[in-house]
């Protein structure tokens, strides 16, 4: 096994990497808490990966739970942490979304569409399955200053995708592309960690059951593959930062509000 010639996705997929969104289980918790979602709830969660945040909102509110992805190993790694919730991890892609129109309480998509060329077909298949009311969750990334080249050279080929939206203008454009009411924007900026929580982080992935009796030469390439992805993205994230945001499919024209306001 060549891990270096690995695709980044399957390189995740292998290690089985935590795929939380950008702010992790608090992230999430914003998500259910201002969708208003409940047991009764019909959830979609588009690029699952290894299923944690599919797994953690069927968990938390005990709701039918859908998970999409295109990369079959991801899935496979998900279906294996189902222990009874109601989730299901379906083979799928975001601009052919295999569901019915107007099926979904709440769609995450969380910082998947950032991997995606086609950002309009994505962000269109999210309002189509999404229903009359119902929420779609989004924590998109972007950069709050500019990053110095190298570093985002680095970024866009371990990723092997371009970063093509830079800013949270662009986002805000690209979801007002569609109906979608902007119902709730939150904003945050990222922790830098220091070398030794990588070096922490490379060894408890080493020590996972279904990499320790790997081979040391394989091992090996694991652990500088995934220090060096790790450090690059610490680096990154010193420029960028990230939003909770929900969009909310209305089903009638709204009056502008004039009187806003912010905290004191």
């Amino acid at each position: 096994m060549e891990i270096k010639n690995l695709l980044y996705t399957d390189f995740i997929s292998l290690i089985r990497e935590e795929n939380r969104p950008p702010g992790g289980k608090k992230t999430i918790r914003e998500f259910l808490i201002n969708s208003f979602i409940n047991q009764r709830a019909k959830v979609l969660e588009v690029g699952c990966t290894n299923g944690f945040t599919s797994l953690e909102v069927a968990r938390l509110l005990n709701c039918q739970v859908y998970g999409i992805d295109i990369n079959q190993n991801s899935l496979e790694n998900a279906k294996r942490r189902v222990n009874g919730e109601k989730v299901r991890f379906i083979q799928g892609n975001a601009y052919n979304i295999p569901f019915k129109d107007n099926y979904f309480d709440l769609v995450i998509c969380s910082n998947a569409t950032s991997f995606m060329k086609e950002k309009d077909k994505a962000v269109k298949e999210y309002f189509r399955v999404t229903k009359p009311w119902g929420f779609v969750a989004a924590c998109p990334m972007y950069y709050l200053e500019e990053p110095p080249k190298e570093i985002a050279t680095k970024v866009s080929k371990i990723l092997e995708s371009p970063i093509n939206i830079r800013t949270k203008e662009e986002w805000i454009s690209l979801f007002k592309k569609t109906d979608f009411e902007i119902y709730l924007i939150k904003d945050y900026i990222f922790d830098h960690q220091r070398p030794e929580m990588i070096e922490n982080l490379v060894k408890e992935t080493l020590n996972k059951p279904h990499i320790i009796n790997m081979p040391k030469h394989t091992k090996k390439e694991i652990a500088s593959r995934w220090k060096n992805t790790l450090s690059v993205f610490n680096d990154n994230l010193s420029y960028v930062g990230y939003s909770i945001i929900l969009l909310r499919k209305r089903k009638e024209p709204e009056e502008t509000e004039l009187f806003t306001s912010k905290t004191a």
